[in-house]
C-alpha cells in the first residue's frame, strides 16, 4: 500500500531533476541522478554507471564515491517507476533530459525547462537578462534573489530548481 500510495503522490506534479558528471571509472562514466518533489523532499539521489558516450562530461573523480553504483538497467526500472505520470523539470531540459533513462522520459507526463521559463518570467517582470548570454542555476537564483549554490551535488542542485520553479510561480 505504501509504495501505490508513493506513486500516486508523485503522478500528476512536478518532479526537479539533475544529473551530474562524476567522471570515468573503469570504462563506465559514472552519473549523480537527483530527484525532488514539489514538497521539497530528495526522493531519490542515485550514482549510476553509464555506457553513454552522451554522458561524457567534466566532473568530479567517479572513484570518490563511498559505494558502488547502480549498474544502468537497475537504474532504468527505478527512475521509470518513479517518474510514471510526473512532469519532470530540469535546467536545461534537452542536456539533462537526454541523460534521463528512456523509460523514464517516456513514463513522464512531460519535461519541462526551468532555463526557458525563467527566460520568459524575466522579460514579463522586467528583469534585464540577455537572450543571448547564457544563463548559469545560479545566475537565475541570484536575479531571483535565492540563495546561490555552493555545491556541484545534484540533490542540492534539484532543490535549487524548486525553488526557482515555485520563485517563478509566485511571480507569474
Amino acid at each position: 500500500i505504501a509504495r501505490r500510495q508513493r506513486q500516486m503522490c508523485i503522478r500528476d506534479s512536478h518532479l526537479y531533476f539533475v544529473v551530474r558528471s562524476l567522471g570515468v571509472q573503469g570504462r563506465d562514466h559514472v552519473l549523480q541522478y537527483a530527484f525532488a518533489d514539489d514538497r521539497g523532499n530528495v526522493v531519490m539521489s542515485a550514482f549510476v554507471r553509464s555506457q553513454a558516450p552522451a554522458a561524457i562530461m567534466f566532473g568530479a573523480r567517479a572513484e570518490d564515491l563511498a559505494m558502488e553504483p547502480l549498474d544502468a538497467d537497475a537504474f532504468d526500472h527505478i527512475a521509470t517507476r518513479l517518474c510514471g505520470g510526473a512532469t519532470l523539470v530540469g535546467y536545461q531540459r534537452v542536456l539533462q533530459g537526454g541523460l534521463l533513462p528512456y523509460g523514464a522520459v517516456h513514463s513522464a507526463a512531460g519535461v519541462e525547462c526551468a532555463w526557458r521559463r525563467f527566460q520568459q518570467t524575466a522579460r514579463r517582470i522586467g528583469l534585464e537578462v540577455s537572450a543571448h548570454e547564457p544563463l548559469t542555476l545560479n545566475d537565475c537564483l541570484a536575479h531571483a534573489g535565492l540563495p546561490v549554490l555552493e555545491s556541484e551535488d545534484a540533490a542540492l542542485r534539484a532543490l535549487a530548481i524548486r525553488s526557482l520553479w515555485r520563485w517563478m510561480d509566485e511571480v507569474g
